[in-house]
């Protein structure tokens, strides 16, 4: 490959739906990237691997199955451990890249001084079907966030969905993975550590996409997990150090209170309420 085509390592993880897994596994086929390789980690039993030998031996793929049980956090590490490329992007086994995604964040990447680079993400909500009988459709798409990188935001919140964001694997070498503790928010977690060594270079493009549910029940509880969770990882964050001069935390506030004053407060009472209260990312 070129100089200029660094292996892209695709970390997906999945979990025993090898139909789901397909939407993924092709989106990444049409990648208009050339240099990827597909890192498949399954939380348990070696579901899919019959249908990648069959259905995906096109694909640069190494695929590995726990065996048992292990979660979000444990499997998202390993699939780092064995990536090779130079630059890693997760995408989750029901989320699905567009076909610029990857070529669109390695140009920004190799542009910029920036050790990760993410994009904008389409939200797009489930309606389930019924009894197996109608697929699952969407219901509602919107843009959540359009969110340049600014780190008093995103230690407040997570504006940055986890199949968005492209990072050197040498900043998972530095600072490591998922802490294994969290099965929720554990992307969040990453970002934020990241963070403390490196900035993010922002694409102001919709490359990519994930899916949350429509239903309002869904929502809460998927909120309350959310919850739970939020309380024990701010405890954390007290453990995180960054080195910023005060004219770069200047630059900070200016940019927030521009914003509240520009858009004013129910911007943000929104977006808080999403977060908090519906569990949106």
């Amino acid at each position: 490959m070129k100089p200029n085509q660094p292996l892209v390592s695709v970390l997906v993880r999945t979990c025993g739906r090898p139909q789901v897994l397909k939407t993924a596994l092709n989106s990444i086929r049409s990648q208009t990237y050339p240099n990827i390789q597909v890192v498949i980690v399954e939380d348990g039993k070696s579901t899919a691997k019959r249908m990648l030998d069959v259905e995906y031996a096109d694909l640069n793929y190494v695929y590995e199955a726990t065996g048992t049980k292990q979660g979000r956090s444990k499997v998202g590490n390993r699939a780092m451990q064995l990536a090779e490329g130079k630059y890693l992007n997760f995408l989750d086994d029901d989320d699905y890249f567009l076909p610029e995604h990857i070529s669109t964040l390695v140009n920004a990447a190799m542009r910029g001084p920036e050790r990760a680079v993410y994009s904008v993400a389409r939200e797009d909500q489930i309606l389930p079907g019924r009894g197996g009988v109608t697929a699952p459709r969407v219901k509602r798409s919107v843009i959540r966030f359009r969110q340049p990188f600014h780190r008093l935001l995103l230690y407040t919140m997570n504006y940055i969905p986890i199949q968005s964001m492209l990072f050197e694997r040498s900043l998972f070498a530095e600072l490591g993975g998922f802490d294994e503790a969290l099965d929720t928010l554990e992307d969040w977690d990453l970002w934020v550590r990241y963070s403390t060594a490196a900035d993010f270079g922002f694409v102001n493009k919709v490359t990519s996409c994930y899916h949350t549910p429509y239903g309002r029940r869904t929502k809460q509880k998927r909120a309350g997990r959310l919850k739970d969770y939020r309380t024990p990882l701010m405890a954390k964050y007290e453990g995180y150090q960054v080195n910023m001069s005060v004219r770069q935390l200047n630059r900070e506030m200016e940019y927030v209170l521009r914003e509240y004053k520009d858009r004013g407060l129910l911007r943000y009472l929104r977006i808080f309420f999403r977060v908090v209260f519906l569990g949106e990312r």
